[in-house]
């Protein structure tokens, strides 16, 4: 048995008991869950009948594919001005050019890496002050940290 016909068989055993008089709260209980999904599954119930009780797909209806002429103002500003995709945000929204779509920096930077512009850091990147002072034993090293107060002494913690 699939998850889907489970979920279906739950679904259709709430609307049963439902038609039987069973309360919402003993439903609940005996399906160790919310008392609200009762009631969410009793209201699609009423509104659609059985059928509304099917698991649907969640997958979405339709997609956005941004315009090929943005795209293309994306591609030009990258190329002569070298700019990152917030800033070619910047640009797209506060001066409107004719035509052009307004679009979000993570689109603009989908389409840097689709045209292969993209120029992201180099991954091997030296991280200082990482360095931990750990020996094998206690007191096999010993740490001190000077700073210098506001009368120019030397603080020793």
């Amino acid at each position: 048995m699939t998850c889907v016909d489970r979920t279906l068989r739950r679904r259709r055993w709430i609307i049963r008991r439902k038609l039987e008089h069973w309360k919402s709260g003993e439903i609940a209980t005996a399906l160790r869950i919310d008392e609200r999904t009762v009631y969410r599954w009793w209201r699609v119930y009423r509104k659609e009948g059985w059928e509304g009780l099917r698991v649907k797909s969640r997958r979405p209806h339709h997609y956005y594919k941004t315009p090929q002429v943005t795209v293309n103002f994306i591609l030009e500003l990258r190329r002569s001005k070298h700019w990152g995709p917030n800033k070619i945000e910047g640009y797209a929204r506060n001066y409107k050019v004719q035509g052009i779509t307004p679009v979000s920096h993570r689109t603009i930077h989908g389409v840097l890496v689709e045209a292969g512009l993209n120029n992201p850091i180099p991954p091997p990147r030296r991280v200082w002050g990482k360095r931990r002072f750990e020996r094998e034993h206690s007191n096999s090293l010993w740490q001190a940290d000077f700073k210098l107060t506001s009368q120019d002494e030397w603080m020793v913690s």
